[in-house]
């Protein structure tokens, strides 16, 4: 797996990884400590032997006990010294001779001790948190360039969002050793995401409702990128904190925004007129259409009784012609006499050439029909 420039045992590690962990058991100062006990007691066994040299003690049994046993003790507490505990929200990455070998869960391991093999150990669950570009002051004049990014409409935005990403738990070791500074990895590909979505946006759809469609895209987007580039982190979340206008202009963009919004209203008028105005008419239409169809559906029953009421009279009248006809005469005497204000009273005359009966006329209904029209 490839390095690049990171060494795992430079005291200066770039920003974004954890510097080495010590082992529990420090070779060099278990080492040093044992060099000093071992320097006391061969100290006092020269005391004892009256400052006799060491080419003097090899023979003696004694002493190659002691030597024997502080080897042997060396020995283990050099072997001891490669269990190491790694912690519940951290993974600790095995090196061999500075090589990745393997990548071990929380608990209790041991590896081969130094310096053969060396652990470091990388925290899992911390979020970390990028803000590109500063939030846009009016006051001020001077925009970063990061800030300014073309929109969809061919208008000049200044934004600033935030990137949330932590390391991925199948991906330390990309992290620890694919790239030598993963933040500035995260900041570039977040800021080319970002221009390439607000680049095809509209400038007031990125303000307004926009925004959480462009987190989520721009999320999506990142994190294909940094697959790509196995980098080992996951983004945890994309937020877009601010887009306006540059300093220079907002004046002049702000009346541009009020401008479309009072032509926005007056057209939002027009389509309500105009809803109201089709319905109204449809309502008229309706009614006309149904008045018409009464009239139809009217004029039909009554031809059909008129032709029903002709063929019984007609059957009559082939039975008995004369009687028929004077049915008739009355009935549109009748008819006729119904829609006049006149009345026609027949008094028969005696032999002297006066009335026979006293006439009666009752002016009351007569006035009452008058007022009726009939």
């Amino acid at each position: 797996m490839a390095r690049n420039d990171f060494n795992p045992w430079d005291n200066d590690p770039p920003e974004g990884h954890n510097r080495q962990r010590p082992p529990l058991f420090d070779p060099e100062v278990v080492f040093g400590n044992l060099l000093r006990r071992l320097n006391k007691i061969w100290d006092t066994y020269r005391k004892k032997l009256k400052g006799a040299p060491l080419n003097d003690l090899k023979g003696g049994p004694t002493q190659k006990k002691i030597l024997l046993l502080l080897v042997c003790g060396l020995g283990v507490l050099w072997l001891a010294s490669g269990f190491y505990q790694v912690e519940p929200d951290e993974r600790g990455v095995v090196l061999r001779f500075g090589e990745w070998v393997r990548t071990t869960s929380p608990g209790l391991h041991y590896h081969l001790p130094a310096p053969i093999e060396t652990v470091l150990t990388q925290r899992m669950t911390t979020v970390h948190r990028i803000d590109i570009g500063a939030k846009p002051t009016i006051s001020s004049d001077e925009t970063p360039d990061e800030d300014l990014v073309l929109t969809g409409d061919s208008n000049i935005a200044n934004i600033s969002f935030s990137v949330l990403w932590r390391v991925k738990d199948t991906g330390v070791e990309h992290f620890l050793f694919n790239t030598y500074s993963p933040e500035h990895i995260i900041r570039s590909a977040a800021e080319s995401v970002m221009r390439e979505i607000v680049g095809q946006t509209p400038i007031t759809y990125t303000q307004t409702e926009g925004r959480g469609a462009i987190n989520d895209k721009a999320q999506e987007l990142l994190q294909q990128t940094l697959d790509e580039y196995n980098v080992g982190v996951e983004i945890v979340q994309v937020l877009l904190q601010n887009v306006e206008p540059p300093a220079a202009v907002i004046d002049a963009f702000r009346d541009v925004e009020r401008a479309q919004a009072d032509q926005q209203s007056e057209v939002n008028k027009a389509e309500a007129y105009d809803r109201d105005l089709r319905a109204r008419t449809r309502g008229q239409v309706a009614s006309i259409l149904c008045a018409a169809e009464a009239h139809r559906a009217t004029a039909i029953a009554k031809a059909k009784g008129a032709t029903a009421a002709f063929c019984l009279v007609l059957a009559q009248y082939r039975k008995a012609p004369s009687i028929t006809i004077e049915r008739l005469r009355i009935d549109s005497q009748r008819d006729i006499y119904e829609q006049t204000r006149k009345v026609v009273v027949d008094f028969p005359v005696g032999a002297s050439g006066t009335p026979s009966i006293v006439p009666y006329f009752p002016l009351s209904d007569l006035e009452k029909v008058g007022k009726e029209g009939v």
